[in-house]
């Protein structure tokens, strides 16, 4: 096994001990008596050595076997949540510093799945769902590595809120932004390009020419990792010539650099309410699903250009009464 920097494993009286030492400065790792090639001490090493290099200078080391330890233990040198989009990452991590502050002492021992389901039937709504998807994870990392022999989520069920889900761009929203940002605006960019690639808005602000190939426009969705392969149709050939040739990204801050994802889905809020419109970047969606379906595609080639969108859904949006009018916009706005 790879040695491990700062880690300091000694056996005495035939019982191993683990430390991380950097300098003058030794801490235990409270996971005495494992063998060095044991997970949880390598787990145990990560969230100290996550402390001394990714948190604020003199970071407290949690008590072992605590909460507040157990987050350390999860968020560091963890592969399940390393592959969480930076969305994902900041809104879980909001959410355990909340739990950090009032929970962050307890034993994970003392942690039942009565009192977790007290807590978020007492909380309710999309709130407590959200902290049922952040928190069952953690558990499940400890489980695994033998830390718990329980994870107390694993049995509990959530009375779910219906999803509304996001505003979609029917014809009268294309109509009203067309009219409103006219084509060379920044706006009108981001628009365009929403529509006519279907891209959310964490993929939409890395896309450039070198995604296209053989007459694709090809991207791997951040939050789903799957391929997305989307036919170049003349619409969009013509928003791409009309972006600069060696640009690192179609759509480009006024500083000239790419968009953050968030920054540019603020970007177009704003400029949807200054259309009259309530649409988000996601909602241009079901129009780039009518486009291509009236234009002879399937569902399941509709679904493989959108990625990772269900078939149902696909279905859901190409049912639209004023598809025929959607279709026609879209082809006016290339002009």
């Amino acid at each position: 096994m790879k040695k491990l920097p700062y880690l300091r494993s000694k056996q005495r009286r035939g019982r191993w001990f683990h430390t991380y030492r950097r300098g003058d400065i030794e801490r235990s790792l409270n996971v005495h008596g494992l063998h060095p090639d044991d997970p949880r001490v390598m787990a145990a090493w990560a969230a100290e050595h996550a402390r001394w290099q990714d948190m604020p200078p003199n970071t407290e080391t949690p008590q072992a076997g605590s909460f507040a330890w157990a987050l350390d233990i999860y968020t560091s040198n963890n592969e399940g949540w390393a592959k969480y989009s930076d969305g994902t990452k900041e809104s879980r991590s909001a959410i355990f510093k909340r739990y950090r502050q009032t929970q962050g002492l307890r034993p994970l021992d003392t942690i039942t799945s009565e009192a977790i389901e007290r807590a978020l039937y007492s909380k309710g709504g999309h709130a407590a769902v959200n902290e049922y998807k952040a928190l069952k994870p953690v558990f499940e990392h400890m489980r695994r590595l033998g830390f718990i022999k329980k994870n107390p989520l694993s049995n509990i069920e959530l009375d779910r809120p219906k999803t509304v889900g996001f505003p979609v761009a029917d014809a009268d929203d294309i109509e009203a932004f067309q009219k409103r940002w006219s084509v060379g605006t920044k706006e009108r960019l981001i628009f365009d390009l929403g529509l006519y690639t279907g891209a959310a808005r964490s993929d939409l602000v890395k896309l450039s020419r070198k995604n296209i190939n053989d007459g694709l426009m090809t991207y791997e969705r951040q939050k789903s990792k799957v391929k997305a392969s989307v036919l170049m149709s003349v619409e969009l050939r013509a928003v791409i010539e009309r972006t600069p040739d060696i640009a690192p990204a179609f759509i480009l801050t006024d500083l000239g650099t790419p968009f953050k994802a968030e920054s540019l889905g603020n970007r177009f809020s704003k400029a949807a309410r200054a259309a009259g419109i309530k649409s988000r970047l996601h909602g241009l969606r079901k129009a780039f699903c009518i486009y291509w379906a009236e234009n002879g595609s399937t569902t399941h080639q509709i679904a493989a250009m959108a990625g990772h969108m269900s078939l149902a859904e696909v279905e859901r949006y190409t049912r639209a009464a004023d598809r025929n009018r959607i279709v026609k916009l879209l082809a006016a706005g290339k002009s």
